[in-house]
């Protein structure tokens, strides 16, 4: 019976707070950056390239490089954070589902949320790409997989985010370090160090099935890499789970 009342409250949670990040005004700001990549890789669709190839390129560097780590720290770093400040959170943490369990609520929504953004704006940018360069099987078979990777990367970076949210009052300062600092420049650094970022995880899995791009030369093991992201969320949920659970809201 607790555990029904548990999944009731906990679906309940998913909702209320996926319906939030659905109507805040922040949708102007996807909007804006669909049509932004449509027009790019609209325009890119007229060079004389390998469009297999470059398309490929543009979808690795806009999404999984770019927009995709951004769009979770402006999602994710704010979501619990800001409610902490506008003292909304107060019906939230006086309510008597577990706090662990509201925290997992917030982290499914904000998942759920964030793969449906990006998905959008990759397809936005994927079909303004392909009309001018025509559509083919090989080109949704290039589609899919990019899909694919950039749900499992809402799904990690969305707990790095938002764990940072609740344990650090000025959560945006650590996202942009580690977004343009550790992944963009320390990430590039040829060696291991490369290897400790989410981004490079995500691009092993992908090259395990995409052929097209520089993305198809990045080498590891795709298992490996998954097992990686799957620990690091893992982790981070339950570092989130108790950091809210113990904080003291006044």
């Amino acid at each position: 019976m607790d555990t029904r009342r548990t999944l009731i409250e906990l679906r309940t949670m998913v909702v209320f707070s996926a319906r939030k990040l659905i109507l805040n005004r922040r949708w102007i700001l996807v909007l804006a950056v669909a049509v932004l990549v449509g027009g790019l890789m609209g325009y890119s669709a007229t060079l004389e390239v390998d469009h297999l190839s470059y398309a490929s390129d543009l979808l690795n560097l806009l999404f999984l490089t770019f927009f995709l780590p951004i769009f979770a720290l402006i999602y994710g770093a704010s979501m619990i954070r800001n409610e902490i400040d506008d003292r909304s959170i107060v019906q939230v943490i006086t309510s008597p589902m577990d706090r662990r369990a509201s925290f997992i609520g917030y982290f499914l929504a904000l998942t759920i949320v964030l793969s449906l953004m990006i998905i959008i704006t990759a397809i936005v940018g994927w079909s303004s790409y392909f009309i001018v360069a025509g559509i083919s099987l090989d080109a949704v078979d290039l589609l899919l997989p990019y899909l694919l990777v950039l749900v499992l990367g809402s799904v990690a970076y969305s707990s790095i985010f938002l764990t940072s949210g609740v344990i650090l009052r000025q959560p945006i300062y650590l996202g942009l370090f580690y977004i343009f600092i550790w992944e963009g420049f320390v990430g590039s650094i040829p060696g291991a160090i490369a290897d400790m970022t989410v981004r490079h995880q995500l691009q092993v899995i992908a090259a395990h099935w995409i052929e097209y791009g520089d993305i198809s030369y990045v080498t590891g093991d795709a298992l490996v890499s998954a097992m990686a992201l799957v620990v690091l969320t893992m982790v981070m949920v339950l570092i989130g789970a108790f950091a809210f659970r113990e904080k003291e809201i006044s």
